[in-house]
């Protein structure tokens, strides 16, 4: 059976879920924290989570466990048949990875770990995440999931990077950055009312506050 190693605070954890879920697999959830310990590096060479462990080992990093996914169990496809909108949609990938989640995070400190952001962070950040809310509204079909017609992996990274993404705008800028792209916030909605968005959720809850603590030094 799979198992995927992380926790439910991290996002990137509850993308893989989302997308094991959407294919109908089985698999068992091990609770694990990032560590540069050897035996975690034996799974994670840069100790992060999530960690996907097959029957042929392990594997990290989000975007290429989705791809193996998508080809280990092609059942229930979470990209498109046709070739450039696979392209489109690992495009969107990137956009989301590269221009929302990780320019987002580098103000994480200030807006959720209770730290607080240099001016010059700041000062870079709004101009990446300007660039990646007009990518993702230009690229984005939102009729009704984000690539189009059919869920795809991109819908379930955008929902766990566009909703942080918002709250660090929110309370950094003053910025409503879901408004920006339509569609987005109906998107998350959708998305969010799911039974295995609404388990991760109790669970992330339930785990956030010990989380919490333990970045806070608590």
């Amino acid at each position: 059976m799979l198992k995927l190693y992380g926790f439910a605070v991290s996002n990137y954890f509850n993308m893989v879920r989302m997308a094991l879920d959407a294919k109908g697999l089985d698999y068992e959830t091990v609770v694990s924290m990032p560590s540069q310990e050897d035996d975690w590096l034996q799974k994670s060479p840069l100790g992060k989570v999530p960690v996907l462990e097959t029957d042929d080992g392990c594997l990290s990093e989000t975007l290429v466990i989705l791809d193996y996914l998508e080809d280990a169990y092609p059942e229930k496809p979470l990209f498109p048949a046709d070739p450039f909108a696979k392209a489109q949609t690992r495009q969107m990938l990137q956009v989301l990875k590269l221009y929302i989640e990780l320019p987002a995070r580098r103000l994480f400190p200030g807006v959720f770990f209770g730290g607080e952001n240099p001016a010059l962070t700041i000062e870079e950040v709004r101009p990446v995440l300007e660039k990646g809310v007009r990518a993702v509204k230009q690229l984005g079909a939102f009729k009704p999931y984000l690539m189009g017609e059919q869920v795809t992996a991109a819908d379930f990274v955008a929902m766990y990077s566009l909703d942080l993404a918002a709250g660090v705008a929110a309370k950094t800028y003053q910025w409503d950055l879901l408004a920006d792209i339509p569609g987005a916030a109906e998107l998350l909605e959708r998305l969010g009312n799911g039974e295995c968005a609404q388990r991760i959720a109790a669970e992330k809850n339930a785990q956030m506050a010990a989380f919490l603590s333990k970045v806070r030094g608590g």
